[in-house]
């Protein structure tokens, strides 16, 4: 079999934000240990829309997960599906590409909505685009044990299996990386992104590998958000719910430390703001289905989530 090419995305330089999207209540409302979770805290998982799970994850799993994605991220040969980078980046590789034949030519990127999509990456020093990696998908392989490690932990998967009451596939895993000064997530819910049935459940699982704060871009979510259902997603800074309607809500940031855990339903309003200082932060995240689960495709998916002939406007 023929393996695939890296898909190697230059994102858009995206627009500022208002400010009060963030301003937020901070919650620290977890348990500590997987073991910790009973009927009890499934329960409120169900009502609250998410639970933290506290040092779920040693710090030599932390450490070693963290390891293996720097080394994706400056890897010429990166054992993963994709990397993104962000739109800064785009200054630095302006007027550069290399073609087949090994010459230079000009390197135009197209300024499309959620990015440019090239097959090799940058042709930079590997440790300065480095620091323009905001997340890298598909790298759950026997390449990265580490990272592998976190995706199929037994004692996690149990407690997915729990929450969506079956046996969990995974679904998509990717690493959320904010550079210092790092773009914002806009606010949305994971399951508009994902071609699957409304019956299918989904699991989202968020394992912080630095200290997760507001200043650099921690979690924030909508409690009981969950429970409103679909909301319709517009293409602006991201493809995201409306900023009008988040600044109805309260929102709630949940800061985390390394090796913690959060669980939290696919149709959980959720984002993250930009990263104010000049650290990175990173993150993984997971995605589980039951494996009854069903596909369908954009039109189905765009029908309940997407704006277009909805006669609707943000």
């Amino acid at each position: 079999m023929k393996e695939q090419a890296l898909r190697v995305v230059f994102e858009p330089e995206v627009e500022s934000y208002d400010p009060n999207l963030y301003e937020c209540k901070i919650v620290n409302c977890g348990i500590t240990g997987f073991e910790a979770v009973d009927e009890q805290q499934i329960a409120t998982y169900h009502e609250n829309g998410f639970l933290l799970v506290k040092e779920a994850f040693s710090s030599i799993q932390v450490e070693s997960a963290k390891k293996e994605l720097h080394d994706l991220t400056t890897s010429n040969q990166p054992s993963c599906e994709s990397i993104y980078y962000e739109g800064k980046i785009r200054n630095l590789i302006s007027g550069i590409k290399q073609n087949n034949s090994g010459s230079t030519t000009s390197y135009k990127l197209e300024n499309l909505a959620l990015g440019h999509t090239e097959n090799r990456l940058p042709l930079i020093e590997n440790s300065v685009r480095a620091k323009f990696v905001r997340k890298v998908m598909g790298f759950t392989r026997v390449e990265n044990p580490a990272l592998k490690h976190l995706a199929d932990c037994k004692d996690m998967l149990k407690v997915v299996g729990n929450l969506i009451r079956g046996n969990p596939k995974l679904y998509q895993d990717m690493a959320l990386i904010k550079p210092p000064g790092g773009r914002e997530k806009p606010w949305h819910q994971d399951r508009a992104y994902f071609n699957l049935t409304e019956k299918s459940k989904i699991v989202g699982v968020w394992i912080a590998l630095d200290n997760a704060r507001v200043e650099n871009g921690c979690m924030q979510v909508i409690e009981h958000g969950h429970k409103m259902g679909p909301k319709l997603h517009f293409m602006r800074r991201d493809w995201q719910i409306c900023d009008k309607e988040i600044l109805e809500f309260r929102r709630l940031g949940i800061p985390m430390s390394p090796g913690d855990c959060l669980f939290f339903d696919a149709l959980l309003p959720h984002g993250t703001p930009a990263n104010q200082t000049d650290s990175q932060r990173w993150a993984v995240q997971f995605h589980y289905v039951s494996q009854d689960s069903q596909d369908t495709n954009d039109e189905y998916r765009l029908e309940v989530f997407g704006s277009e002939g909805k006669d609707v406007s943000c």
